[in-house]
């Protein structure tokens, strides 16, 4: 790599006064930096940082010595905007950082962008490192089409309901979990998409990487087994879950194998058995279930 030399990290202030910057940074090797980054790092007279501690860290790591860091995160956001505002509108520049990766991807800053818009505030971006990214191109999943659900919810009805408002969605599906949840998460994707193809990223260019890709039903059973020999996934992970294949299917075909898993089960596990299985949506399988109950109920 280049050394960037002192006279390389000044920025003529034209281009940087009055200015918002979004900066990416590394999601764990700090070598992944790029160098337009590292010059407005040392180059902007304000630095927003979600947390403090950790954008020095990487500060220390690039050799630079600066002030003016200022914490900016869900907790005082509201209350440091119209302060920022202020001081851009008075020619001031100002980067903005996440504590890795690309800044405003499920971290506080798309409200400030806004608040520039509406006041003609110039705002660009200094792109680099994305975690979604990363973990998709990773996954073997198809990335022509995907969307980012975001971080899963802590409360068991509220994860079923995001992943039932997705369950039809035929391009790939991003999420971001803890793996202190990632069983309850798994369990509950199972049953509502079926036995589809995941893939599970975590430190993700960092020294243990590690990816992996099976179908759903394997992936719980790898994550067991690693947990009771004790060695079980930490941290955050990103879940990477493969689109809705719409198959054709005959209706009286579906409804004779729901009768034949009534006569022993309930329709719970009759419906729940058949969505993995053959992963038809759920209302499919759950109404023509109902149907078929009521006729022999009559």
């Amino acid at each position: 790599m280049k050394k960037v030399s002192k006279e390389d990290l000044k920025h003529p202030d034209k281009e940087i006064r009055g200015c918002l910057y979004l900066i990416a940074t590394p999601i764990g090797n700090f070598d992944d930096i790029s160098l337009r980054a590292i010059k407005l790092l040392e180059a902007v007279e304000i630095l927003l940082c979600e947390d403090t501690r950790k954008t020095k860290k990487l500060l220390s790591h690039l050799n630079i010595k600066r002030k003016n860091l200022i914490s900016y995160n869900d907790n005082n956001a509201s209350n440091k905007r119209p302060y920022i505002i202020n001081k851009l509108l008075s020619n001031i520049s100002i980067g903005i950082v996440s504590d890795a990766g690309t800044p405003l991807i499920s971290d506080p800053g798309y409200k400030l962008v806004k608040e520039c818009q509406l006041n003609n505030i110039k705002v660009t971006h200094a792109p680099g490192p994305s975690s979604v990214i990363n973990g998709l191109i990773l996954s073997g999943l198809p990335t022509n089409q995907f969307y980012f659900g975001g971080f899963v919810s802590s409360k068991k009805f509220l994860k079923k309901k995001q992943f039932l408002a997705t369950q039809t969605y035929v391009m790939t599906g991003i999420w971001f979990d803890t793996c202190l949840r990632i069983n309850n998460t798994l369990t509950i994707m199972q049953e509502v998409f079926g036995n589809r193809r995941i893939s599970i990223a975590r430190e993700l260019t960092k020294t243990y990487e590690e990816i992996i890709t099976s179908d759903l039903n394997n992936v719980i059973k790898i994550i067991d087994k690693r947990k009771k020999n004790n060695n079980p996934l930490k941290g955050e992970v990103i879940l990477i879950v493969d689109g809705y294949a719409k198959e054709e299917f005959n209706i009286d075909t579906l409804g004779v194998t729901i009768k034949n898993k009534l006569k022993k089960l309930s329709l719970r596990d009759a419906v729940n058995e058949i969505i993995t299985e053959t992963k038809l949506p759920r209302r499919v399988v759950y109404n023509e279930a109902i149907r078929i109950k009521n006729d022999i109920l009559i």
